[in-house]
């Protein structure tokens, strides 16, 4: 039979890989060991030691607690006490599995503001968990901005949040007045992922950057392919909803228009190049022998620019080769998107 305290806990289960069990605003952690036996070491000299959980868990996790009424209480009182920390800048509502409406918000938060840097301290846990690689940022740096997602259930005095992901990104100077936005870390929990709540996060923080003043780019560091994917469909809608591409009909496409579409919605060269090129084959005809090679051109052209030396090395056709074998790769890959948006 269960003991009283696991049923209790068990509501509040949260699946490491899953998440599905997520219901606290403040993410407040709570930590327990049991065990029905301890490895016991032959001799010291011979043997491995027992590795301290508690200890190795303090690398990652802050201000979690031991005691159990205390976090049963902190979970009871959460909905009713726990508020989203910063400002609010953004809010939607969708449709639910049952056709009721669900109600988001996003707030903007800063290392300036000490409930933020505790409540932090909590959500950077998830980056550890779901994204490979990450990395611990400067609490200390007031140049960070963190944007939290968040699922607003009831209203008024009755609204209870669910936290569901968060960005950062960090203003770098650029001379003489200048910012470049670069979009750090990214991550929707698993439960709220694959329905468009990455692409309004993404949107938001973007029409924030795009309409300051300062800002002159807005740049990722290092996407991985999903990502890469929400962020080219989220870029296209939004320069086709500018019309970005009203004049741009086929290739080649000066390098001084894409330049102009650069400096305009501050995105990186890269990317600008990029959105142009999934424009233009959305509007080609590849029956017309020779707007097909031009578009080929001019995507090659790109292509070859990162890889100039290494390139230089290879013999004209193995050069002719592997620019066709990039080519293709790129071509299959901007039709994947454009099917997407």
């Amino acid at each position: 039979m269960e003991s009283a305290l696991t049923s209790e806990l068990a509501k509040w289960v949260c699946n490491t890989t899953e998440c599905t069990e997520l219901r606290l605003g403040s993410l407040q952690p709570f930590f327990s060991v049991s065990y029905l036996a301890q490895y016991e070491p032959d001799t010291e000299e011979k043997s491995a030691k027992v590795d301290n959980i508690e200890e190795k868990l303090k690398e990652s996790v802050e201000g979690y607690i031991t005691n159990y009424d205390e976090f049963i209480r902190i979970v009871r009182e959460d909905p009713e006490k726990f508020r989203p920390i910063g400002e609010k800048v953004n809010e939607y509502c969708r449709e639910g599995e049952n056709g009721e409406e669900e109600y988001y918000e996003i707030y903007k938060s800063s290392f300036r503001n000490p409930r933020f840097v505790e409540y932090h301290k909590r959500m950077r846990f998830f980056m550890f968990l779901f994204v490979e690689g990450t990395s611990l940022i400067d609490v200390d740096d007031e140049k960070w901005e963190i944007y939290t997602l968040f699922k607003r259930e009831g209203r008024g005095e009755l609204a209870s949040y669910r936290f569901m992901g968060y960005t950062t990104a960090y203003a770098f100077y650029c001379y003489p007045e200048h910012s470049r936005m670069r979009i750090s870390q990214f991550l929707i929990l698993p439960p709220f992922q694959d329905q468009g709540h990455g692409s309004k996060l993404y949107r938001t923080i973007f029409d924030i950057f795009a309409a300051r003043k300062d800002v002159i780019e807005i740049t990722v560091e290092d996407p991985n392919q999903e990502f890469s994917d929400m962020r080219d469909k989220c870029d296209m809608r939004y320069l086709l909803e500018h019309h970005a591409f009203d004049e741009l009909n086929a290739a080649p496409v000066s390098r001084e228009d894409i330049r102009k579409i650069k400096k305009q919605f501050k995105l990186t060269e890269r990317q600008t190049q990029q959105c142009v090129e999934m424009h233009l084959l959305s509007k080609l005809n590849k029956m017309d022998a020779t707007a097909y090679k031009e578009y080929r051109l001019q995507v090659k052209r790109r292509l070859y620019v990162p890889y100039a030396d290494a390139m230089k090395e290879l013999s004209p056709d193995e050069r002719k080769d592997k620019l066709h074998d990039a080519y293709k790769s790129v071509e299959e890959d901007y039709h994947r998107i454009l099917e997407l948006i």
